[in-house]
Protein backbone atom coordinates (compact mmCIF):
# COMPACT_ATOMS: atom_id res chain seq x y z
CA UNK A 1 0.00 0.00 0.00
CA UNK A 2 1.20 3.77 -0.21
CA UNK A 3 2.52 5.81 2.81
CA UNK A 4 0.55 8.26 4.05
CA UNK A 5 2.47 11.02 2.38
CA UNK A 6 3.51 10.84 -0.92
CA UNK A 7 6.96 10.97 -2.48
CA UNK A 8 8.54 14.72 -1.47
CA UNK A 9 8.79 15.74 -5.46
CA UNK A 10 8.75 19.75 -6.07
CA UNK A 11 8.06 18.37 -9.99
CA UNK A 12 7.88 15.10 -11.21
CA UNK A 13 11.07 16.40 -13.49
CA UNK A 14 13.28 16.49 -10.35
CA UNK A 15 12.70 12.57 -10.58
CA UNK A 16 13.15 12.26 -14.29
CA UNK A 17 16.60 14.63 -14.67
CA UNK A 18 17.85 12.59 -11.51
CA UNK A 19 17.10 9.03 -13.31
CA UNK A 20 18.71 10.83 -16.67
CA UNK A 21 21.95 11.18 -15.15
CA UNK A 22 21.83 8.28 -12.83
CA UNK A 23 21.85 5.98 -16.31
CA UNK A 24 24.63 8.24 -17.49
CA UNK A 25 26.88 7.18 -14.34
CA UNK A 26 26.90 10.92 -12.16
CA UNK A 27 26.78 9.82 -8.47
CA UNK A 28 26.05 13.43 -7.66
CA UNK A 29 22.41 12.63 -9.52
CA UNK A 30 22.00 9.81 -7.73
CA UNK A 31 21.79 11.68 -4.41
CA UNK A 32 19.46 14.18 -5.86
CA UNK A 33 17.15 11.05 -7.06
CA UNK A 34 17.04 9.63 -3.92
CA UNK A 35 16.53 13.08 -1.87
CA UNK A 36 14.13 14.18 -4.62
CA UNK A 37 11.63 10.94 -3.37
CA UNK A 38 13.32 10.72 0.19
CA UNK A 39 9.18 10.10 0.95
CA UNK A 40 9.26 7.24 -0.75
CA UNK A 41 11.78 5.33 0.84
CA UNK A 42 9.37 5.34 4.18
CA UNK A 43 6.95 3.47 2.52
CA UNK A 44 6.13 0.25 4.95
CA UNK A 45 8.40 -2.56 5.31
CA UNK A 46 7.86 -5.42 2.73
CA UNK A 47 9.83 -8.91 2.89
CA UNK A 48 10.17 -9.41 -0.74
CA UNK A 49 9.42 -5.70 -2.86
CA UNK A 50 7.85 -7.02 -6.25
CA UNK A 51 7.74 -5.06 -9.29
CA UNK A 52 6.53 -5.65 -12.52
CA UNK A 53 6.78 -4.16 -16.10
CA UNK A 54 4.66 -4.16 -19.10
CA UNK A 55 6.10 -3.13 -22.69
CA UNK A 56 6.42 -3.73 -25.95
CA UNK A 57 9.18 -4.62 -28.79
CA UNK A 58 11.37 -1.93 -26.67
CA UNK A 59 10.88 -3.91 -23.87
CA UNK A 60 11.84 -7.08 -25.39
CA UNK A 61 15.00 -5.61 -26.28
CA UNK A 62 15.90 -4.90 -22.57
CA UNK A 63 15.64 -8.61 -21.68
CA UNK A 64 18.82 -10.11 -21.66
CA UNK A 65 19.52 -7.15 -19.00
CA UNK A 66 16.05 -5.61 -17.27
CA UNK A 67 15.33 -8.49 -14.40
CA UNK A 68 19.36 -8.60 -13.21
CA UNK A 69 18.80 -4.99 -13.10
CA UNK A 70 15.67 -4.95 -11.33
CA UNK A 71 17.42 -7.63 -9.09
CA UNK A 72 20.53 -5.09 -8.59
CA UNK A 73 17.86 -1.77 -7.46
CA UNK A 74 16.93 -4.01 -4.52
CA UNK A 75 13.57 -6.11 -5.95
CA UNK A 76 13.22 -9.05 -4.36
CA UNK A 77 11.03 -10.33 -7.25
CA UNK A 78 10.03 -9.09 -11.05
CA UNK A 79 7.56 -9.78 -13.88
CA UNK A 80 8.00 -8.66 -17.51
CA UNK A 81 5.57 -8.91 -19.87
CA UNK A 82 6.35 -7.71 -23.11
CA UNK A 83 5.40 -8.39 -27.18
CA UNK A 84 6.29 -6.50 -30.43
CA UNK A 85 3.69 -3.44 -31.10
CA UNK A 86 1.99 -3.67 -28.40
CA UNK A 87 -0.71 -0.89 -27.00
CA UNK A 88 -2.82 -0.19 -24.06
CA UNK A 89 -5.65 -1.62 -25.12
CA UNK A 90 -4.17 -2.89 -28.60
CA UNK A 91 -1.86 -5.91 -29.36
CA UNK A 92 -0.80 -7.84 -32.29
CA UNK A 93 -3.18 -11.37 -32.81
CA UNK A 94 -0.38 -13.91 -31.71
CA UNK A 95 -0.06 -12.01 -28.55
CA UNK A 96 -2.31 -12.95 -25.38
CA UNK A 97 -2.47 -9.97 -23.72
CA UNK A 98 -2.63 -6.03 -25.07
CA UNK A 99 -1.31 -3.79 -22.15
CA UNK A 100 -4.20 -3.43 -19.80
CA UNK A 101 -4.73 -7.47 -19.76
CA UNK A 102 -1.35 -7.91 -19.34
CA UNK A 103 -1.73 -6.60 -15.72
CA UNK A 104 -4.05 -9.39 -15.21
CA UNK A 105 -1.99 -12.02 -16.68
CA UNK A 106 0.50 -10.61 -14.05
CA UNK A 107 -1.74 -11.00 -11.25
CA UNK A 108 -2.63 -14.45 -12.41
CA UNK A 109 1.13 -16.40 -12.96
CA UNK A 110 3.43 -13.97 -10.43
CA UNK A 111 0.55 -12.12 -7.80
CA UNK A 112 0.19 -8.91 -7.28
CA UNK A 113 3.45 -6.35 -7.52
CA UNK A 114 4.10 -3.39 -5.07
CA UNK A 115 5.26 -1.14 -7.98
CA UNK A 116 4.09 -1.20 -11.66
CA UNK A 117 6.61 0.27 -14.34
CA UNK A 118 4.55 0.92 -17.78
CA UNK A 119 6.37 1.43 -21.02
CA UNK A 120 3.83 1.65 -23.53
CA UNK A 121 2.64 4.63 -26.09
CA UNK A 122 5.31 4.08 -28.67
CA UNK A 123 2.48 2.11 -30.93
CA UNK A 124 -0.57 4.16 -29.38
CA UNK A 125 1.07 7.34 -30.34
CA UNK A 126 0.49 6.27 -34.27
CA UNK A 127 -3.13 4.53 -33.82
CA UNK A 128 -4.60 7.02 -31.42
CA UNK A 129 -5.60 10.91 -31.90
CA UNK A 130 -3.84 12.86 -29.55
CA UNK A 131 -8.01 13.39 -27.77
CA UNK A 132 -7.95 9.87 -26.80
CA UNK A 133 -4.54 9.61 -25.30
CA UNK A 134 -4.85 10.36 -21.52
CA UNK A 135 -8.30 8.39 -21.46
CA UNK A 136 -5.73 5.30 -22.51
CA UNK A 137 -3.24 6.08 -19.64
CA UNK A 138 -6.00 6.63 -17.21
CA UNK A 139 -7.41 2.75 -18.32
CA UNK A 140 -4.13 1.53 -17.34
CA UNK A 141 -4.08 3.21 -14.43
CA UNK A 142 -7.31 1.84 -13.38
CA UNK A 143 -6.56 -1.62 -14.12
CA UNK A 144 -3.55 -1.34 -12.03
CA UNK A 145 -5.56 0.16 -9.23
CA UNK A 146 -5.07 1.94 -6.42
CA UNK A 147 -2.48 1.30 -3.85
CA UNK A 148 0.67 1.12 -5.66
CA UNK A 149 3.20 3.31 -7.09
CA UNK A 150 3.69 3.22 -11.08
CA UNK A 151 6.30 4.74 -13.13
CA UNK A 152 5.56 5.32 -17.13
CA UNK A 153 8.25 5.41 -19.13
CA UNK A 154 7.76 8.13 -21.87
CA UNK A 155 8.10 7.77 -25.90
CA UNK A 156 10.94 9.22 -27.94
CA UNK A 157 9.91 9.35 -31.32
CA UNK A 158 12.42 12.17 -33.10
CA UNK A 159 10.82 11.45 -36.52
CA UNK A 160 7.24 11.92 -35.28
CA UNK A 161 7.83 14.76 -33.02
CA UNK A 162 4.41 15.49 -32.60
CA UNK A 163 3.43 12.30 -31.69
CA UNK A 164 5.90 12.26 -28.92
CA UNK A 165 4.65 15.60 -27.69
CA UNK A 166 1.31 15.19 -27.78
CA UNK A 167 1.84 11.58 -26.12
CA UNK A 168 4.02 12.58 -23.28
CA UNK A 169 1.95 15.64 -22.42
CA UNK A 170 -1.14 13.09 -22.01
CA UNK A 171 1.42 11.30 -19.64
CA UNK A 172 2.04 14.63 -17.80
CA UNK A 173 -1.66 15.37 -17.30
CA UNK A 174 -2.33 11.94 -15.89
CA UNK A 175 0.37 11.94 -13.57
CA UNK A 176 -0.89 15.39 -12.03
CA UNK A 177 -4.08 13.90 -11.53
CA UNK A 178 -2.38 10.77 -9.45
CA UNK A 179 -0.06 12.87 -8.27
CA UNK A 180 1.17 10.30 -4.92
CA UNK A 181 1.17 7.10 -7.24
CA UNK A 182 1.72 8.01 -11.18
CA UNK A 183 5.32 9.31 -11.76
CA UNK A 184 6.67 9.51 -15.13
CA UNK A 185 10.05 8.16 -16.55
CA UNK A 186 11.45 10.96 -19.17
CA UNK A 187 13.74 8.36 -21.21
CA UNK A 188 12.94 11.02 -23.87
CA UNK A 189 15.48 13.23 -22.66
CA UNK A 190 18.01 10.77 -22.23
CA UNK A 191 17.72 9.02 -25.35
CA UNK A 192 17.80 12.40 -27.17
CA UNK A 193 21.35 13.12 -25.68
CA UNK A 194 22.79 9.97 -26.55
CA UNK A 195 22.21 9.69 -30.37
CA UNK A 196 24.29 5.98 -30.84
CA UNK A 197 21.08 4.75 -28.74
CA UNK A 198 19.18 4.83 -31.21
CA UNK A 199 18.60 2.39 -34.06
CA UNK A 200 18.66 3.66 -37.48
CA UNK A 201 14.44 3.22 -37.75
CA UNK A 202 14.85 6.26 -34.72
CA UNK A 203 12.21 3.94 -32.82
CA UNK A 204 14.13 1.11 -31.35
CA UNK A 205 17.53 1.02 -29.86
CA UNK A 206 21.17 -0.68 -30.37
CA UNK A 207 22.48 -3.52 -27.97
CA UNK A 208 24.00 -0.81 -26.21
CA UNK A 209 20.61 1.49 -26.25
CA UNK A 210 18.73 -1.24 -24.84
CA UNK A 211 21.04 -1.89 -21.93
CA UNK A 212 21.35 1.66 -20.88
CA UNK A 213 17.76 1.95 -21.00
CA UNK A 214 17.18 -1.33 -18.43
CA UNK A 215 19.75 0.58 -16.36
CA UNK A 216 17.55 3.60 -16.28
CA UNK A 217 14.42 2.40 -15.85
CA UNK A 218 15.64 -0.46 -12.60
CA UNK A 219 17.56 2.83 -11.09
CA UNK A 220 14.36 5.26 -11.37
CA UNK A 221 12.47 2.66 -9.26
CA UNK A 222 15.23 2.30 -6.53
CA UNK A 223 13.58 5.37 -4.27
CA UNK A 224 10.15 3.14 -4.41
CA UNK A 225 11.42 0.85 -2.24
CA UNK A 226 11.15 0.37 1.43
CA UNK A 227 14.39 1.74 3.25
CA UNK A 228 15.11 -1.77 4.56
CA UNK A 229 15.60 -3.19 0.48
CA UNK A 230 17.65 -0.14 -0.43
CA UNK A 231 20.18 -0.70 1.75
CA UNK A 232 20.32 -4.67 1.24
CA UNK A 233 21.42 -3.68 -2.57
CA UNK A 234 24.00 -5.33 -4.29
CA UNK A 235 27.39 -3.69 -4.76
CA UNK A 236 26.55 -3.53 -8.09
CA UNK A 237 23.55 -1.90 -7.69
CA UNK A 238 25.83 0.92 -5.86
CA UNK A 239 27.54 2.45 -9.32
CA UNK A 240 29.07 5.42 -9.16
Amino acid sequence: MLPTSPPLLSTRRQLLSAGLAAALGSAAALELLHGATAGAANKSSITAPRIALIGDSLTIGTLPYQADEFSDAGWSRSAIDAYGSRGVRTKLRKDPHTGVTAVDGIRATSGDCDMWVVALGTNDAGIFAKSKHADLIRQMMTRIGRGRYVLWVNIFLPETPLRQQFWNSALETVADERHDEMFVFDWASLAAQNELWVAEDQVHYTGKGYQQRAIAIAQATRDFLPTESIASTSPRSQRP
